[in-house]
């Protein structure tokens, strides 16, 4: 089954997917780097609303240039946005980023417009307001991946996934 783009979305009711109250387990939240390789900032301090010290997913910016975090829902689930956040104890956001989608890790897609451009989506503005992005189209697929391309301070968010399973 290849990763499908449809216009509209074929969930009867939307909500999140579990970044936020773990029902995606740390596993399948896997990044191209975190900072200093500490777990506390690892790919899984990314949930939405993630409290305590470093309160989301930091890159590492001595290392890498094109940070990327990801979700593999193991099965294929429809994805309809995203609700992201900026590390909540420190001012560091990310203020855009694309996304890519796979069904299997190694053949990637770009969330594109009608031209098939890449669409860069407006981040955050700060470290805990939350913002809603809806795709322009519902995607069917096994694994997303957020690339952050613009950030306040240093590449730091966190986020959930809106869809269905």
């Amino acid at each position: 089954m290849t990763s499908q783009q449809q216009r509209d979305s074929s969930c009867s009711v939307e909500g999140p997917l579990g970044m936020e109250d773990g029902c995606i387990p740390d596993e399948r939240i896997t990044a191209s780097s975190f900072f200093r390789n500490s777990a506390s900032h690892a790919p899984p301090r990314a949930r939405l609303n993630i409290q305590g010290y470093a309160e989301g997913w930091c890159y590492d910016d001595s290392t890498d240039n094109s940070p990327w975090i990801q979700v593999d829902f193991v099965g294929i689930v429809t994805i309809t946005g995203l609700i992201t956040q900026g590390r909540g104890d420190a001012n560091f956001w990310v203020t855009e980023y694309q996304v890519t989608y796979s069904d299997d890790g190694q053949s990637w897609n770009n969330v594109t417009d009608a031209d098939g451009t890449p669409i860069k989506f407006p981040g955050n503005k700060d470290s805990n307001t939350l913002v809603t992005t809806s795709l322009p189209f519902a995607l069917r697929t096994r694994i997303l991946r957020i690339h952050p391309t613009e950030w306040h301070w240093s590449c730091c968010m966190r986020f959930e996934v809106i869809g269905c399973y």
